[in-house]
């Protein structure tokens, strides 16, 4: 990976404050701003982007984040409808791994649900479902649109004035500027033994540390990631919010052929990518997810963290 190491220019790490940092030199999707760069700190191995956008986060969600990926008609309910539906299939996936942590009489929490897959999944095991969103659009789908499964909804977790057993984030820490006061704050949002669940993407990903595939590298690298975390990242911030236990575990949600298809092509194709479907096998597949992760190179973490 190219980098260079960075002495007199007096930038910390924005996660723990080391001042050893190295310039990755790749461009940050999204970002029209020359002078905004991703840096990795040597003592955290946090990736985080510096100096922050300009644009106020609670404004940038509300709107000019979909707007950079979508088209104008993205708002229609019938194309949000084409948007829960796609991403629903996950959810289940999501809502099956932790299942068996679930109790019928638990109130739980999403932050950032965009619009609400995961607590329409979620919402048959547990006796209350809330959701947050800054997407006022998302927002007003979830509540027009989803009736049948009770979701409650509101831009932020203090709005609901209650506490919570469960609270669940997908892809959702690496959005957030100051990540330990945030997970601080939903710590007193939960009840006794509560837990929090979070999904983010792995920094470590076989493509951006052993492959260092440029094209996947500069899609990756995008404005709404302020930071990218691995392992000792994740366990960074966990220490620092004091939480009484924690795991965390690797996940691959792309296939073999996605990974291919970037270094052959430099482009995505998919997440369940069937380009190479002629030479990947099933078992190719599972062998080469089950390297990734006991190598810690798979493309997501996904940690359970106790108050």
């Amino acid at each position: 990976m190219e980098v260079e190491m960075l002495n007199n220019l007096n930038i910390k790490c924005k996660l723990c404050g080391c001042t050893e940092v190295e310039l990755q030199d790749y461009k940050i999707r999204n970002i029209t701003d020359d002078s905004c760069k991703m840096y990795k700190c040597k003592n955290c191995e946090t990736h985080f982007m510096y100096p922050l956008p300009s644009q106020d986060l609670s404004e940038y969600y509300d709107g000019t984040f979909r707007e950079e990926v979508h088209t104008a008609d993205y708002y229609d309910y019938t194309e949000l409808d084409k948007v829960f539906n796609n991403f629903l299939g996950e959810a289940k996936l999501r809502t099956e791994r932790v299942k068996n942590d679930l109790s019928a009489n638990d109130k739980i929490l999403e932050i950032g649900s965009s619009v609400g897959y995961f607590t329409a999944a979620i919402s048959a095991y547990v006796k209350d479902v809330y959701a947050t969103e800054w997407d006022s659009k998302a927002r007003a789908y979830i509540k027009d649109r989803l009736t049948k499964y009770n979701i409650h909804v509101a831009k932020n977790p203090e709005d609901f004035e209650t506490k919570f057993d469960k609270i669940f984030m997908f892809h959702v820490l690496e959005h957030i500027e100051k990540p330990i006061d945030f997970l601080k704050n939903l710590k007193q949002l939960l009840n006794e033994n509560g837990k929090i669940y979070i999904e983010v993407p792995n920094v470590d990903d076989v493509m951006l540390k052993t492959f260092r595939c440029r094209p996947f590298i500069e899609h990756y690298y995008k404005k709404a990631h302020l930071f990218n975390y691995n392992e000792k990242g994740l366990k960074y911030i966990f220490d620092n919010c004091k939480f009484s236990n924690y795991e965390i575990s690797q996940i691959q949600r792309y296939n073999l052929s996605n990974n291919l298809y970037w270094l052959s092509d430099g482009r995505p194709s998919g997440r369940l990518s069937s380009v190479y479907k002629a030479l990947i096998t099933d078992d190719l597949n599972k062998e080469y997810i089950d390297s990734l992760i006991k190598n810690k190179q798979a493309d997501t973490l996904f940690a359970v963290v106790e108050k």
